[in-house]
């Protein structure tokens, strides 16, 4: 059976209505109900989604929203379950404080349908609106118009009239004013709301500042979206509101999401999941393994970690051919870190040895491996990983000086017994010691590489150099062997030189 956001199953498919698809649906405790599910690829479903999303908010804040109502505003999963409740009709005036928790948002009482439990209202569903809602315009107050004031009496001598012009005239200046303030109050101005979606708040409280209106801010979180950036808001843009209505910006806070589950799924069914959940795919490394090919192993980072949105994960994906019994081949490991190199090894059944040399490169990363990459090594096979680390103040080894001896100490020489006649000297027992010079250029077409100079002899192997090096770069040193002795060199993992001494 078909299952909506992977865990409510779908028993009958209703009719669609513009950007909705209601279902009949189980959720995974069992309790069957009703989900509205939203396509919100407009601005007018996006609206129409976030102002049903505030409904329900307000409708819980005032307690008339059930237990079991589930609001998911997931990129790619908007809806909305409602669990099934008995049906009652309550009187108007009972019904009244939930209307008007509603009113701010369009929805009327055709739009719902109620429950009781102990005595308490409960909306049993509100049904969402497809179509941008009208608000019924503000009742107009008839303009209330003063009477005119009565004429002044005329004065019984025309001698006194030019005394009673300045009362005259303070009377009327006073009327008119009291008349337009009573004018202003009956009927104050009225703004048009302008389009605030995906400004700043700052932006968006300059625009309406000498509105008058009560703004208020809520959280929203679209990983899609940039941070504090306007999603919605309400009412709408375009709407006529006068000074102390409320308006209601919900800015976007995206929170950190984590790294879904890849482990067994397709390469392509991985990358769905990921552009789901707000991520994307940062690289893949592929390895020789029994299961299907392009099938994902592992993921870096793993499943269930934090991840800001947006990010990158790194995906361990078989190849589909099935390497020899206990072999696998040796993925290139170059360029991660030490806990990343480590946890693909550990994967490919494979054992690490760690080699922290002074580098250039960030602290902790791969700078190189051997064997190298492409190789097919049994399993549980050492591995050496050349890891970068901060440079130290100790004598590197290709210090000039000579190296020291690693051989035990020779015995102090006792005085031979005198010889008798007619006898051979004895010849001295063990490797004779003696130096050579070693030297060793990097091939021009080599801008910078990671090499590693050895000499074994019949006693040890020496290691006389080793690290990262760049252009120009050149190796001259001599070293003390006891016997015969070979000199190998290997740059980037891959031996060069192989030869005698």
């Amino acid at each position: 059976m078909s299952l909506l956001d992977e865990k409510f199953t779908i028993l009958q498919e209703e009719p669609p209505q513009s950007f909705l698809q209601p279902y009949l649906v189980q959720s995974p405790e069992g309790v069957k109900g009703l989900l509205y599910w939203f396509e919100v690829h407009t601005p007018e479903a996006r609206a129409a989604f976030h102002r049903y999303k505030n409904a329900l908010r307000r409708l819980q804040a005032q307690g008339f929203l059930p237990q079991g109502v589930v609001v998911s505003a997931n990129p790619g999963r908007y809806y909305v379950f409602w669990p099934e409740l008995p049906r009652v009709a309550p009187r108007p005036r009972r019904l009244r404080p939930v209307l008007e928790a509603l009113e701010p948002f369009g929805y009327g009482a055709s739009d719902l349908e109620i429950s009781e439990e102990n005595g308490q209202l409960l909306v049993a569903n509100l049904r969402p609106q497809t179509t941008p809602s009208n608000p019924s315009p503000p009742p107009s107050h008839p303009q209330t118009e003063m009477p005119a004031p009565p004429p002044p009496a005329k004065p019984r001598f025309r001698s006194h009239w030019a005394s009673w012009l300045p009362g005259l005239l303070m009377l009327a200046l006073g009327g008119l004013g009291l008349w337009q303030a009573t004018f202003r109050y009956l009927n104050p101005p009225e703004y048009v709301l302008p389009d605030l979606v995906g400004k700043t708040p700052r932006q968006a409280l300059e625009e309406v500042r000498s509105y008058g209106l009560n703004v208020t801010f809520t959280e929203g979180n679209d990983i899609s979206r940039p941070k504090d950036q306007i999603l919605e808001q309400s009412p709408d843009p375009g709407t006529r509101v006068k000074p102390g209505r409320r308006l209601e910006l919900v800015v976007n806070k995206p929170r950190l999401g984590t790294v879904p589950s890849l482990s067994g799924r397709s390469l392509e069914d991985a990358r769905r999941a990921l552009e789901a959940s707000g991520y994307r795919i940062a690289s893949i490394t592929r390895i020789a393994s029994g299961d299907t090919a392009d099938t994902v192993l592992a993921s870096i980072p793993p499943e269930g970690q934090p991840l800001g949105p947006g990010e990158g994960v790194r995906l361990l994906v078989s190849s589909g051919a099935r390497p020899p019994a206990r072999e696998t081949l040796l993925p290139d490991l170059s360029g991660l870190s030490q806990e990343e190199a480590l946890y693909i090894l550990s994967v490919a059944e494979l054992q690490a040895q760690v080699v922290r040399v002074a580098s250039g490169a960030p602290e902790g990363t791969v700078i190189g491996q051997e064997p190298g990459p492409g190789v097919v090594l049994p399993r549980e096979t050492v591995v050496r990983l050349l890891v970068a680390a901060q440079p130290v103040a100790n004598l590197p080894k290709a210090s000039p000086f000579q190296p020291p001896r690693l051989a035990p100490p020779a015995p102090e020489p006792q005085p031979a017994p005198p010889a008798e006649p007619g006898l051979a000297q004895p010849t001295p027992a063990g490797p004779q010691e003696r130096r050579v010079n070693v030297s060793y250029t990097l091939p021009e077409n080599i801008p910078n590489a990671v090499v590693v100079i050895t000499v074994q002899d019949e006693v040890l192997v020496n290691t006389v150099f080793e690290g990262p090096v760049q252009q120009p770069w050149s190796f001259n040193q001599e070293v003390v062997v006891r016997g015969s002795a070979i000199l190998r060199i290997l740059v980037n993992g891959q031996t060069v030189v192989e030869t005698p001494l």
